[in-house]
C-alpha cells in the first residue's frame, strides 16, 4: 500500500491529472508532432497542416508548450530537443504510433465508472485485435514502439541460447522474437498471430538482419491448436488478456508445442501479492477492465501457480530492472 500524506493540492492535482493527458492525445490525434517534423512553424501553418481553427490551435500549442512538450519561439513553436526522439516522426525511438493506441483508449477511461457499474467493457472487445483494421494497425505499431524501448531491459532474462526454434504465441509485431533471432543468427523463430495482425508484423521484418529465419503461422492460439515441435516458446504481453480459466488452457498449449527439455518464457505485467502494485500494473488491469470481458493483470504467484499446473518445471522469475514486466520460464521435462 503507497501511504501518501494527502493535501487539498495533491487531490485537485489528481483529479485533473487528465487535462494534461487529454491535451497530448489531442496533439497526437491531430498529428501536431507530425506538422512539426520538419522543424519550427507557426499557429497559422500549423492549422493549415492539420486542419483545424488557428485560435483553437494556438491555444493548444501554448499548452503543450507549458507542458514542457514544445518550446515558443516569438509566433513559432518546435518539438523540445529531449522529445524529439519519441515525438519526431523520424525521432529513434519514435513512440507517435503508442500514442495513438492510448489516444484510442483514452474515451473508454471517462467511462470508467459506468463500466464499473455495469460490469462490462466500455469498447467493443478485439477491435485491436483484428476486427478494426486501422485500430489493428495503431495496435500493433504501438505494440512494436513500446517493445523497441523495453528490448534493451527485456532482452538479457531471454535466454534462447539453447534454442533452435522459437515460437511466438499471440506475437503482434513479433519485435522481441525478432530481435532474439537477430542476436542468436542460428535461430529459427515463428510469428503466431491473426491473421490481420500478422500483416503488420509483416512489414515490420523489412530490412531486419534477421530475415529468411522468420516464418508466419496464422492462427487463434484460444481456438487452435498450436504447432508443435519447437525448442523454445516465447508468450509475451498476451497473458493479461485472460481469465484463470483461459490462461489455464493457453499455458497448456504452450507445454503441448514444446519438445522435452524445452522452454517457455512467459513474459507480461504481474502484480505483487497484495494486487495493488505496482500502481501501473494496477491500473493497467483497469485497462483490460475497459476493453475486455475477462482480461486482467496476475498476480505474479499466480502465473507461477498457472504454469506449474500446466505441467512446467525449473520455474525461474525474473524483474528486470527499469521494467513492469516480469518474466517466469518454465521447463518442459
Amino acid at each position: 500500500m503507497i501511504r501518501m500524506k494527502w493535501t487539498m493540492e495533491k487531490l485537485t492535482d489528481l483529479s485533473t491529472g487528465y487535462w494534461a493527458a487529454a491535451a497530448l492525445n489531442a496533439a497526437v490525434s491531430l498529428g501536431i508532432f507530425d506538422a512539426l517534423a520538419d522543424g519550427r512553424a507557426d499557429a497559422a501553418e500549423i492549422a493549415k497542416r492539420i486542419g483545424c481553427s488557428q485560435p483553437h490551435t494556438e491555444r493548444l500549442l501554448r499548452a503543450l508548450a507549458g507542458l514542457g512538450l514544445l518550446e515558443q519561439h516569438g509566433a513559432g513553436f518546435a518539438i523540445v530537443r529531449s522529445a524529439r526522439q519519441y515525438l519526431s516522426p523520424s525521432g529513434v525511438s519514435c513512440l507517435l504510433d503508442a500514442l495513438r493506441f492510448n489516444a484510442d483508449l483514452y474515451q473508454a477511461w471517462g467511462r470508467l465508472a459506468d463500466c464499473v457499474k455495469q460490469g462490462r467493457p466500455a469498447v467493443p472487445a478485439g477491435a485491436h485485435l483484428g476486427n478494426d483494421a486501422e485500430r489493428t494497425r495503431r495496435f500493433v505499431m504501438g505494440m512494436h514502439s513500446r517493445a523497441m524501448g523495453m528490448a534493451p531491459a527485456l532482452l538479457p532474462a531471454l535466454d534462447v541460447s539453447g534454442c533452435g526454434s522459437l515460437l511466438d504465441v499471440g506475437a503482434g509485431p513479433g519485435t522481441f522474437a525478432r530481435l532474439l533471432a537477430v542476436r542468436h543468427p542460428a535461430l529459427r523463430v515463428t510469428l503466431y498471430d491473426l491473421e490481420p495482425v500478422l500483416a503488420v508484423a509483416r512489414e515490420l521484418e523489412s530490412g531486419s538482419p534477421a530475415s529468411g529465419r522468420i516464418e508466419y503461422r496464422a492462427g487463434d492460439y484460444r481456438k487452435d491448436e498450436l504447432p508443435a515441435g519447437f525448442d523454445g516458446v516465447l508468450y509475451c504481453g498476451a497473458l493479461h488478456q485472460e481469465d484463470p480459466d483461459s490462461a489455464r488452457v493457453v499455458l497448456g498449449k504452450l507445454f503441448r508445442c514444446l519438445e522435452p527439455g524445452g522452454c517457455a518464457w512467459i513474459v507480461d505485467l504481474m502484480l505483487d501479492d497484495d494486487l495493488s502494485k505496482p500502481p501501473f500494473c494496477a491500473l493497467f488491469s483497469i485497462t483490460m477492465m475497459l476493453t475486455s470481458p475477462s482480461g486482467r493483470v496476475f498476480a505474479e504467484r499466480e502465473v507461477v501457480e498457472l504454469a506449474s499446473q500446466a505441467g512446467f518445471s525449473e520455474l525461474e522469475v525474473s524483474r528486470p530492472a527499469g521494467s513492469p514486466y516480469r518474466v517466469v520460464k518454465g521447463r518442459k521435462s
